[in-house]
């Protein structure tokens, strides 16, 4: 995911020799050893002092003063206050933003493990600072702790990977030239995003990601954040880029507002035609299905399939609906996810005797709540052939059975079997009409 704007924030105040010095032991040191505090709004620095001075995380050798530790915690809490982590006073600090320190502590670590990713934080820092035009004398400055041996290499290696999203930059070996507008909000991603482990994708990869997740489904920018494990905020940028591209088009709109995206298939971000695309999609599926089941399909099955997008999505799930079930995983995998799953069917069925008289006849009751919509679609298919095969199943019976039941009964019978099965097809979008 895009790094957070509080780490962004973090990256902008402190230089990248930060990870080398006592930047990152004061930072190990709260996120560490400071659970005690934790719960107070307010901390006396007193008290942090006397912490440290104990502390485990910072190194202290028997020489060093207490006033002069004292003295560098507090340029230290100077700029804790200005990446808003603190808001830092004479003898006190208060709003605290613990989880933002704990982040950008672990950031500081994976930062320490990586040479490109050093070089992408100074990068960063001296773009922060309106310079479009970085030296390569300037830059080495910045990193000399760390004895970087291959800079020329990474850089070209940044340029080439960032200039597929979108980045304009050149490297000449003299400068680092940046052809973006000093407030170009974009570029902090194009830098420093890639820093983030989950993330090792560029600005560019995250587009293509994207681009296949909406080709297959409409899309909101939330439940793109959800899909991917990226930041929304990141995913607003990125979309506004691929509407700007011409690449997505707004699909629909759901509750309060929500705007859903899809690839737009007269400009198709893959280079395909949109007659092409749909006729490759119908050609897998009708062939899957005359060679798996011996079911005979054309393309006129599919004219009520609106969009290439849903076509392509059919085809995935026969796709997957054709991989090899019986290996040890698989199995596994079926027998646990029937059990999860029948646990949300069967917390919404109640059977109970009320005719204390007659205790072999039970009253079967459904309590289904919209929620049930949000299982998986295959599972819902299921459902939905399950109560509507229960409904044709109870029709059979009551018509056996007609010589014995009187018409009223049969007629309550049949009405109750239906109200019970609509609260499950109501909910996943096919609810059966009464027929009697």
């Amino acid at each position: 995911m895009g790094l957070s704007s509080s780490n962004l924030s973090a990256l902008r105040v402190f230089p990248p020799s930060s990870v080398m010095g006592k930047t990152l032991e004061f930072f190990e040191f709260l996120k560490y050893e400071t659970k005690s505090f934790r719960d107070e709004s307010v901390l006396m620095k007193e008290e942090l002092y006397d912490t440290i001075s104990k502390s485990v995380k910072i190194k202290q050798s028997p020489k060093t003063k207490k006033s002069e530790l004292t003295k560098q915690f507090e340029v230290f809490l100077k700029e804790l206050d200005r990446t808003l982590f603190i808001k830092n006073s004479k003898d006190e600090i208060g709003d605290i933003q613990w989880k933002r320190i704990d982040s950008f502590c672990n950031l500081l670590r994976l930062i320490e493990r990586s040479d490109e990713r050093k070089i992408r934080w100074a990068l960063y820092h001296i773009f922060a600072k309106n310079t479009i035009k970085i030296s390569s004398i300037k830059l080495s400055e910045l990193l000399k702790d760390f004895k970087i041996k291959n800079l020329d290499k990474i850089l070209a290696k940044i340029i080439k990977t960032e200039t597929l999203s979108g980045f304009d930059a050149q490297y000449d070996g003299k400068f680092f030239t940046i052809n973006h507008e000093k407030d170009d909000k974009l570029v902090a991603h194009y830098l420093v995003d890639a820093i983030e482990e989950p993330s090792r994708r560029s600005p560019g990869e995250l587009e293509e990601e994207i681009l296949k997740l909406i080709d297959e489904g409409s899309f909101s920018n939330q439940e793109i954040s959800q899909s991917l494990l990226i930041d929304e905020g990141l995913v607003s940028r990125t979309i506004g880029k691929l509407r700007d591209q011409d690449k997505i088009v707004l699909s629909s709109f759901g509750q309060r507002g929500i705007r859903y995206y899809t690839t737009n298939c007269d400009n198709c971000p893959f280079g395909t035609t949109k007659a092409s695309c749909r006729k490759e999609a119908l050609s897998f599926i009708i062939s899957s299905f005359m060679n798996d089941f011996g079911v005979n399909l054309s393309s006129t099955d599919f004219d009520s399939v609106e969009t290439n997008q849903a076509i392509l999505k059919i085809k995935r799930i026969i796709m997957m609906a054709r991989k090899e079930k019986n290996t040890k995983l698989e199995r596994n995998l079926t027998e646990n996810l029937d059990e999860i799953l029948a646990k949300v069917v069967d917390k919404f069925i109640d059977i109970e005797f009320p005719d204390k008289t007659n205790p072999h006849v039970p009253e079967i009751n459904l309590k289904v709540p919209s929620s049930i919509a949000n299982l998986p679609l295959l599972y819902q298919l299921g459902l939905r052939k399950g109560a509507q095969g229960g409904i044709h199943l109870m029709d059979e019976i009551l018509h056996l059975a007609s010589k014995s039941i009187n018409k009223e009964d049969r007629v309550k019978i049949k009405k109750h079997s239906l109200v019970e099965a609509n609260k499950f097809l109501q909910y996943l979008g096919m609810e059966k009409k009464d027929s009697t």
